[in-house]
């Protein structure tokens, strides 16, 4: 009976745990930092790592969520090159914000040389010139 009791109670526990890790992968994806997103939910960042560290799931769903946000990014970057297209803002403002996000995508440990070789814009050949300009 005990030992079912045990497996019970660490259910529960990786259940918990899973949820908490979750509700940080959620907030990765709106650009927090991983230290403030494990702080708004209660967990620990060692924490974290160990957690996904031991769960392969968890490890692919932590590399999806800073790959989202690496992708809100790179929106971010075509809205600011479209304002600067419309004349919204001017080139040391767009060049700032651009660098700005690709600083961010990096901090989150991604690579960000499609967007500073301008290869997330293959499809708009005027969006990429007008990115690689400012890179």
């Amino acid at each position: 009976m005990a030992p079912y009791f045990m497996e019970v109670v660490l259910k529960k526990y990786v259940s918990k745990k899973e949820s908490l890790v979750n509700k940080v992968l959620d907030e990765l994806r709106k650009g927090k930092s991983l230290y403030a997103s494990c702080l708004s939910v209660g967990l620990k960042t060692c924490e974290f790592y160990d957690f996904i560290a031991k769960n392969e799931k968890a490890k692919e769903m932590y590399l999806l969520a800073l790959t989202d946000y690496a992708d809100k990014c790179v929106d971010d970057i075509r809205n600011i090159v479209n304002e600067l297209k419309n004349g919204e803002i001017d080139n040391s403002t767009a060049k700032l914000l651009i660098e700005t996000l690709k600083w961010l995508v990096s901090k989150s440990n991604q690579d960000v040389s499609e967007v500073e070789n301008g290869e997330s814009y293959e499809n708009d050949e005027n969006l990429r010139e007008i990115v690689v300009k400012f890179v």
